[in-house]
């Protein structure tokens, strides 16, 4: 019992962390105020210092960290597995330990994702800082509106590219387009500069890409390096998109709906005629989602007026889709969801698809002001 006690004191410093983190994310949760002033203040420093060394390197750390993580679990579970079998007498004690051990590093885990990101989920709105307003409720004629503006924008966009460029593997174009994502970020920043981050460290490739393209992943920000990972196993016209969405997180807007929105006025800010059409090939998807659900019939129409080139890279994205999936992806989306509700979006997957929502915000907002 001495032991126990004595174990148990020995943790106790760590294990509070968990606690700590659990008690400033409900504080967050109800004093959004101060969850903003952290996000402006706090959230800068320790981003610039945490993601100083990894973004000396083109490499993803995180992944790799990951993998490192997985191996040690492992090598944890098997190595108390085999000393509970072993031990006589004292097995009590040993589950003990072992238990002890993981809500320790749980805890830990728990505390640096809280203060690294978790409390950015609490904070303001990014369209708050922006001239347009959120309003839930639209009419099916905004929405068809939205849908056809978008599609024509996607089409010139997509004319300036030659066939040939969309053939490319992600990898060969990679560099540039990732120079390019956090060069579109800084100039969305000079309009809104909420958005301003002193380290913009430059989206990384995931060796492992075919593992997340079975999860259904494009991309994922990883707090703890401050890294923005993208999967370079999807079509090519997906990545610059990506590569935003995920800046967008790191430049401490968690939200999805909020990423993807920033991600595409992003992506509007250059000439590149594939930074043009990713961003908009990212809109169009989402709005014509959410017309389809509304109105089935105009939004075959407006799938059918669409350019060849357009229509067959729609096809390429859903064979893309259809080839991952499986197990694998309707459990990470499971898990995902899970995710996003815990971390103050109630809608869970769905909070992507709320991007329409923004976008209309902002068709709203360019009527208002012409």
């Amino acid at each position: 019992m001495l032991n126990i006690k004595k174990l148990l004191l020995k943790r106790l410093p760590w294990i509070s962390l968990g606690v700590i983190a659990y008690i400033l994310t409900k504080y967050a949760q109800n004093h959004q105020d101060w969850a903003e002033k952290y996000s402006k203040s706090v959230y800068p420093l320790l981003s610039k210092t945490v993601g100083f060394v990894p973004s000396w390197v083109k490499f993803s750390v995180s992944e790799w960290l990951v993998v490192l993580v997985v191996f040690l679990l492992l090598f944890y579970i098997v190595y108390y597995v085999r000393k509970v079998i072993m031990s006589k007498g004292v097995r009590r004690m040993v589950v003990y330990r072992g238990t002890l051990g993981i809500v320790t590093i749980c805890s830990v885990i728990y505390f640096c994702y809280t203060i690294l990101g978790g409390i950015n989920y609490h904070r303001y709105s990014f369209l708050s800082y922006t001239e347009y307003n959120k309003e839930e409720n639209y009419s099916k004629e905004e929405l068809v509106k939205l849908s056809k503006s978008l599609a024509v924008e996607m089409e010139l966009a997509r004319e300036k590219l030659a066939d040939t460029d969309l053939l490319v593997q992600v990898p060969e174009v990679f560099d540039y387009y990732a120079q390019q994502a956090v060069f579109s970020m800084q100039m969305l920043s000079k309009k809104y500069p909420i958005l301003e981050h002193s380290l913009y460290s430059t989206p990384k490739p995931v060796v492992m890409s075919k593992l997340m393209s079975h999860a259904g992943i494009h991309g994922i920000f990883v707090p703890f390096t401050f890294e923005s990972n993208i999967n370079v196993n999807v079509p090519v016209f997906l990545a610059p998109a990506t590569m935003a969405h995920e800046l967008a997180h790191q430049s401490g807007f968690m939200h999805e709906d909020e990423a993807n929105f920033i991600a595409y006025l992003a992506c509007k800010q250059q000439d590149d005629p594939m930074m043009l059409y990713s961003g908009f090939f990212l809109a169009f998807d989402y709005s014509i989602s959410e017309l389809k659900k509304v109105d089935p019939d105009k939004a075959s129409d407006i799938m059918s007026s669409l350019s060849k080139a357009v229509q067959h890279d729609i096809e390429q994205n859903e064979q893309y889709r259809d080839k991952y999936e499986g197990v694998i992806s309707s459990i990470s989306r499971n898990v995902n969801d899970l995710y996003l509700k815990a971390n103050n979006q109630s809608d869970g997957l769905n909070s992507y698809s709320d991007m329409v929502n923004l976008l209309l915000a902002e068709q709203r907002g360019i009527e208002k002001y012409n």
